[in-house]
């Protein structure tokens, strides 16, 4: 069937190129696992914490590698016709079906419903391996595998859908994960189930709903670091055109191609993810479904990107990239394609702007967001931005605490992680931002040229209360020079504060210099009132602080006491800029200078002049200049 690949088909491609590389990547790894017992959840492995290893929960790490284990090794048995490879798979689907090596697919920290996030995974992984290995299973195997798959997987599914499952009903990756991954497993067994077009039928309606979700320009409607949840509805949809036989090319079409760039402009050299929200900071992007995106739009530049980062994704699966990944389409750049710098307004409204798309290091990239008080695993932190340089993290976003606490819901801005204070942000009276849907950072302009960089200002009075005007400018000046304006206007003189977030401790002086020493490179920063402000500049830590400090599990969390840079002033209104300038790997720090009408520096570009006045703000240095005009509240 056009558009569709055959076993044999498998078989021819895997002997060139990037299909053989991931087949033998695949056998290595089964080979591997064939020596090995089956996974269980006290089992250590790469990604769990030793929490979730203690309470033998069945968190996401476990569970994903447990699925990819018995998917590689079934596809390898399929494709190669090793039996050991497929002995290996009923080693682990026997572990699985065992009440006491896994007493049930869910994590413990989900008991709401009898079916959770990793009854989907389960279902979806094991009869995906269920197909592969059909042909070479006899009939009392294929029954056992299937009685095994129903019983842990499918009716505890189907119970929780008959009680009306709230995870049914939201467009969350819950929806994606739980309905669509149990639905999966029902297309690839297919007939061998008697519920199997009855959940075809529930899910098939939300899962089409559910891409509404995402923004007219592609937004992930949760965190960046969540994004990789599209694989789930990637693979739901490319499931289907199988299961109808060539029907609808689905993936061709609004959201897969615009959330893909979505995704690239969300990703830093060398390969990491803008931890905004609920994150870890070094996640790396999810790329296995830009495999089939890719093929399904014949676009070259997803394709580039897919080669790019994929040894780089932990999260990836390598038998779905053997079966998508279109070896005939060619790779291309982003350069000349893809503009260095946009914005993103729906949802988190992320930004970036960067020097060039070099995939592994660049000079530098200016990131943030507007967003709301209300995203889905967001925090409060409209208006943040960080910088990273030369593949580095510098100004930086904290992510996530060391797991989720029980009680992050409901007091999730306690935690210094989401919390106003956890971010590069303006904070007045030590208050939080607002918290419902209808209070949005909005972008007032935007512009990018990727000769000399781009600018974006943002109006976040509606974030905040007791205000009556605050502005936000950020400016990148290719290619290492970055400005943040930040003006406020409040009803009543209160402690102003603003925070920068470093890679490593950095004490400013008197003047409101600092230098921050990432790895290799680094930066010159300064901060300054211009508003008469009377600036009290400190080093700080965060500490998690009791009873706020426990993994949902119970355990304590390991401090972390990372750095800032306070600045503190007490007004009705203030203007602070604060200025960055990068410093290449091997070159010297050069500080922030006072000039006649301004502040300089010498830069990689040459020297770099900035400017302030009532009605304008302007960078300029040999290499290009911005002059942006500011509003009266500005």
């Amino acid at each position: 069937i056009d558009g569709l690949r055959s076993v044999e088909e498998v078989k021819a491609g895997i002997r060139a190129g990037h299909l053989k590389a991931l087949w033998e990547t695949m056998c290595d790894r089964a080979d591997a696992d064939s020596k090995k017992p089956p996974l269980v959840p006290t089992d250590p492995l790469p990604g769990r914490t030793e929490t979730d290893v203690r309470h033998a929960n069945r968190d996401w790490p476990l569970v994903n590698a447990v699925g990819r284990r018995v998917q590689r090794a079934a596809l390898a048995y399929l494709i190669g016709g090793e039996v050991r490879y497929k002995e290996d798979a009923l080693r682990q689907y026997a572990a699985l079906f065992d009440p006491e090596c896994w007493p049930e697919w869910r994590d413990l920290a989900h008991p709401k419903t009898e079916a959770d996030l990793r009854t989907g995974m389960l279902c979806c992984d094991l009869g995906l391996a269920y197909d592969w290995l059909h042909a070479g299973l006899t009939a009392e195997e294929r029954r056992w595998v299937l009685e095994g798959i129903d019983r842990c997987g499918l009716q505890p599914y189907l119970r929780s859908v008959e009680a009306g499952a709230y995870w049914a009903e939201i467009r969350t990756n819950w929806l994606t994960s739980v309905v669509g991954g149990a639905s999966i497993g029902a297309m690839v067994i297919g007939e061998d189930h008697a519920r199997t077009q009855e959940m075809l039928d529930f899910s098939l309606p939300r899962m089409t709903d559910y891409l509404n979700q995402y923004g007219a320009e592609g937004e992930f409607n949760e965190s960046v670091d969540y994004s990789g949840a599209t694989l789930q509805p990637v693979a739901y949809f490319m499931a289907h055109r199988y299961a109808t036989r060539g029907g609808e090319n689905r993936l061709a079409h609004f959201p897969f191609p615009e959330t893909c760039r979505w995704t690239m402009y969300c990703t830093l050299p060398p390969g990491r993810f803008a931890a905004f929200g609920d994150a870890s900071v070094e996640a790396s992007p999810c790329v296995t479904f830009f495999a089939a995106v890719a093929d399904a739009t014949q676009d070259g530049v997803l394709q580039r990107f897919y080669l790019d980062h994929a040894d780089r994704d932990h999260r990836r699966c390598i038998p779905w990239e053997l079966l998508w990944f279109d070896a005939n389409l060619q790779p291309a750049s982003p350069e000349g394609r893809l503009p260095r710098g946009r914005v993103y307004p729906a949802h988190g409204a992320c930004v970036s702007s960067r020097t060039d798309w070099d995939a592994r290091s660049t000079a530098c990239v200016v990131y943030g967001k507007g967003g709301s008080g209300a995203e889905i695993h967001g925090n409060h932190d409209a208006g943040q931005v960080c910088i990273d340089g030369y593949g580095e993290r510098l100004i930086v976003d904290l992510g996530s605490p060391p797991g989720y606490a029980a009680d992050y819901g409901g007091k999730k801005y306690e935690y210094y992680n989401a919390a106003a204070s956890g971010h590069n942000v303006l904070t007045f009276g030590g208050r939080e931002m607002r918290t419902s849907t209808q209070d949005r950072a909005e972008t007032i302009e935007a512009r990018f040229d990727d000769t000399k960089g781009g600018y974006w200002s943002l109006d976040l009075t509606g974030m905040y209360d007791g205000v009556h005007a605050v502005r936000r400018t950020v400016v990148h000046l290719h290619p290492d020079i970055v400005a943040v304006l930040d003006v406020a206007a409040l009803e009543v003189g209160e402690e102003i504060a603003l925070h920068w977030h470093t890679i490593s401790p950095s004490t400013p002086d008197s003047t409101g210099r600092f230098t921050v020493h990432g790895s290799r490179a680094g930066l010159s920063a300064r901060v300054l009132g211009l508003h008469g402000d009377n600036l009290a500049f400190s080093l700080e830590r965060h500490k998690y602080r009791a009873p706020y400090n426990r993994h949902r599990l119970g355990d304590v969390y390991a401090q972390r006491h990372e750095p800032y840079v306070r600045v503190v002033t007490r007004a009705r209104a203030c203007r602070l800029l604060s200025l960055f300038a990068l410093r290449a790997p091997g070159e010297p720090y050069r500080s922030w200078e006072d000039g006649e009408s301004g502040w300089w520096i010498e830069s990689a570009g040459g020297r770099v002049n900035v400017e302030v006045s009532k009605t304008l703000l302007a960078l300029r240095s040999p290499r290009g200049a911005w002059e942006i005009g500011l509003d009266r509240t500005s």
